[in-house]
């Protein structure tokens, strides 16, 4: 599936002001292209509601694959990948400097750095 084959389709974006809408608007400039050029039928508030309105036939979305992996492996999405867009994203974890980590806090710190693209590769 291409860019032009969604821009066809009823198409529903997190609400203004959003981090996953900032990186989208992102990566369609990357891909020389806007907002303006799809049928924006919805603004949402949160993932769960946009895949919400997507299982209820409103339109389609671009969200980040690890939003919709459970549902997609249900079979309750379908989910395709865009041949033509690369939208990217920046988290920071964030830890007290002046305080030791649990087992438990390290244990999630470690499988986030082991998520991370530079490492999964080595």
């Amino acid at each position: 599936m291409t860019l032009a084959d969604v821009g066809r389709e009823p198409m529903i974006v997190r609400e203004q002001g959003s981090g996953s809408r900032e990186a989208l608007e992102h990566a369609l400039a990357e891909a020389n292209a806007d907002l303006t050029a799809f049928r924006v039928v919805g603004e949402m508030g949160s993932t769960q509601a946009i895949k919400q309105a997507v299982r209820s036939g409103v339109g389609i979305s671009i969200i980040s694959k690890r939003a919709v992996e459970d549902e997609c492996r249900a079979h309750l999405l379908a989910c395709v990948k865009l041949k033509d867009l690369r939208v990217s994203r920046f988290f920071y974890l964030v830890t007290h400097r002046d305080r030791s980590r649990s087992p438990l806090a390290q244990a999630f710190v470690d499988f986030v750095e082991s998520q991370l693209p530079e490492r999964a590769s080595q």
